[in-house]
Parts: C-alpha cells; sequence; structure tokens
C-alpha cells in the first residue's frame, strides 16, 4: 500500500476523532532478520496515550490459524491482509452519517472507529456491546462513564 494513500487517510481520520483522546493509529512495516535473510513484516496499531491497545492482525476477531505472513485465507483463497484496516477504516469514513452506528467489519476495528468518533455521542455509544480496546476509549473519552456536558442525550 503506498504510504500517501496512508497519510491521506489518516488526515480523513482525525477529522472525525473526538479531541480529547490522545489515540495514535500507525500502518507501517518493520524489518525482521532470520539467520538466512531479512523480511518486511506490516503492521497496524492504535496506541491510546503510550498504551498500544490494539494490533492487526494479533487483536482481530480473524482466527490467527488463518494468517501467513502477510496473508490471510478466506473463503479457502489466500488473501494479501495489509489493506484489511485501511479499507475497514475508508468504509467508515465513507458513510453518512446515520449509517456509522450499523457498520461492522471483519476486523473488529469498527467499535473502535464508533467510540474514537466526535459525531457519535455518549448516549449512543454506551448502549454499544464494545470490545476491550474501544471500552478504553469510551472510558478515556467519557471520563468512566460520566457524561460531558453538552454531549447529545
Amino acid at each position: 500500500m503506498a504510504l500517501h494513500r496512508w497519510n491521506k487517510l489518516k488526515q480523513r481520520l482525525a477529522t472525525i476523532i473526538a479531541p480529547e483522546l490522545k489515540i495514535v493509529f500507525n500502518n507501517g512495516t518493520i524489518q525482521k532478520k532470520t539467520s538466512d535473510s531479512e523480511i518486511k513484516l506490516r503492521f497496524f496499531q492504535i496506541k491510546l496515550g503510550e498504551e498500544i491497545i490494539w494490533e492487526f492482525p494479533k487483536d482481530s476477531q480473524i482466527p490467527q490459524e488463518t494468517f501467513l505472513y502477510e496473508c490471510i485465507k478466506i473463503n479457502g483463497n489466500w488473501e494479501r491482509f495489509e489493506d484489511f484496516p485501511v479499507d475497514s477504516i475508508t468504509k467508515y469514513l465513507d458513510l453518512p452519517k446515520e449509517q456509522l452506528l450499523d457498520y461492522e467489519d471483519s476486523i473488529g476495528l469498527s467499535d473502535i472507529l464508533k467510540v474514537c468518533d466526535k459525531r457519535i455521542g455518549y448516549n449512543r455509544l454506551k448502549e454499544l456491546k464494545l470490545s476491550p480496546a474501544a471500552k478504553k476509549i469510551f472510558d478515556v473519552r467519557f471520563k468512566k462513564g460520566i457524561m460531558p456536558k453538552g454531549e447529545e442525550k
């Protein structure tokens, strides 16, 4: 995936993130040296403050045994997974506001996006079943569930 595409998407994502969140979405590669060679591995992670709260593919809802290097087995076919988080974020950002709460993805990133989204308020979010990472973001955003003044009712 082109770095330019990710940078543009990251800018779009920043426009919907609740301002009280110190959250970072990282997408990149790391190089691992083996005794025989050097390989590049893709990673995607979300940091809340200094804590990594979600990583792809490790924390995705996709069974780990379906992963092999940079591929994932879906319906019996091997596909590259490097764009899964980016595709999920793109689909979410392209939705009309009234469809945001209905968005689901195959990797478990959708509830994280919803909880980060300043367009969705406390009362709508508190009804959702959240993953552990999304719950951490919710607690930070709403100060352990106390609704800030001015949030939608």
